[in-house]
């Protein structure tokens, strides 16, 4: 992860925000890369995502880490504005690795995303809310009773983002 980290700070600031981004919530490339100034409400402190793979609406609180690079992207946008205009999710990566990250897939960051909130023990409707992956078929509890909105992901999605930067900052220091 090191490497990782190293090559992506080198990269232009949209490719190091959409990495970071993505590396942040475990959105999918195109939840990301389509995400527009109107999607954003710094006020209320939601991102929502519009068009999913599951054809539903998806929002996320929106935390510390993810406002610094929100703030800096919606700075100048008109609300119609997709806060990665131009920018080639499929490309991003191999922009990284040039830069000297390990070879690396998008899909790669939202399986991180998921392994550290196992591993913190959070739970799989709580992953399911942040990766916004509809519950098993069967699954009636969590399909027709249980509604997790952004507050309930708060604290969670901080503890998942929280190991992530711990683990870049160790990784800087040694």
């Amino acid at each position: 992860m090191s490497a990782w980290f190293a090559a992506v700070a080198a990269l232009p600031e949209m490719q190091r925000d959409y990495l970071n981004l993505l590396l942040l919530t475990g959105l999918r490339k195109n939840e990301c890369s389509e995400v527009r100034r109107k999607d954003v409400d710094l006020v209320a402190g939601l991102l929502l995502i519009p068009e999913t793979k599951g054809k539903n609406p998806h929002s996320l609180p929106i935390t510390e880490p993810m406002r610094q690079i929100l703030e800096r992207r919606c700075q100048t946008l008109e609300p119609s504005a997709r806060l990665f205009a131009g920018l080639s999710a499929d490309h991003v990566t191999e922009m990284a690795e040039r830069a000297g990250a390990p070879k690396f897939t998008l899909h790669d960051l939202r399986k991180l995303v998921a392994s550290v909130g196992a591993r913190l023990n959070v739970g799989d409707a709580i992953l399911r809310r942040i990766l916004g992956h509809a519950p098993k078929f069967g699954d009636t509890l969590h399909k027709h009773y249980v509604r997790l909105g952004p507050s309930d992901v708060l604290e969670p999605l901080k503890e998942i983002q929280l190991s992530l930067q711990r683990h870049q900052t160790r990784q800087r220091e040694s």
